[in-house]
């Protein structure tokens, strides 16, 4: 098995009581999912930190219980942290059926280098980070590639229709949206302003008059 796993723990804490939990190093977790029950479990704060980094909300996530057999997959669906202190409370996955199609914001990865931005004077234009896409749980993609050496000249568009995912998998965005493209840098230079010298202010010489002192006898 390969991918992101995690093992999980059945758990008889409850409430008030799950910041004993967490002072063991511990954290509260449930997983559900469509027609199935919630079941309420507990994980080491670290793995489970590390699985949040690494899988985020597009990876499925292998789960692997102590009271199963078999490895469910699920998506991390609702993470809650301290407000202040920022450590992790509880941690919510939604277990997915592989033979359903599910829903997923896929990240945009751009890699390689166009020889226009090693130019000066130009650009890159990408107004998406991630993308809408339809698939199998196991045809559902970490990433979206795009190769940025393609955009080699300033014509040179790439759109959501362009984009071909490996498998079934489609992206549900606008097919006409653009994704990416490579445009110059437009400085914008401000016309010195022109002062007239009428407008300048009169300056007044200025007079220094010597006092002869006078001496008065009594």
């Amino acid at each position: 098995m390969t991918g992101i796993s995690l093992a999980l723990n059945s758990r008889q804490i409850f409430g008030n009581k799950n910041k004993l939990l967490r002072a063991q190093g511990l954290t509260p977790v449930h997983i559900f999912g469509h027609g199935l029950p919630s079941l309420a479990l507990q994980a080491n704060t670290l793995e489970l930190e590390s699985t949040i980094n690494r899988a985020g909300s597009s990876h499925l996530v292998n789960i692997k219980l102590d009271t199963d057999k078999k490895t469910r997959k699920a998506f991390i669906r609702e993470i809650q942290r301290h407000p202040i202190k920022g450590y992790l409370q509880h941690v919510d996955f939604y277990q997915i059926n592989l033979k359903e199609k599910v829903t997923a914001e896929i990240p945009i990865h751009f890699s390689g280098e166009s020889p226009l931005l090693k130019e000066k004077g130009h650009k890159l234009t990408a107004p998406f980070t991630h993308l809408t896409v339809e698939a199998l749980p196991d045809d559902l993609p970490p990433e979206i590639h795009i190769d940025l050496s393609q955009f080699d000249t300033l014509e040179k568009d790439l759109y959501i229709k362009d984009i071909i995912l490996p498998g079934k998998a489609r992206i549900l965005n606008e097919p006409d949206l653009l994704v990416a493209k490579v445009s110059e840098i437009h400085l914008k230079v401000e016309a010195p302003v022109a002062v007239s010298l009428a407008e300048e202010p009169e300056v007044k010489p200025v007079v220094h008059t010597e006092e002869k002192e006078t001496t008065e006898k009594e």
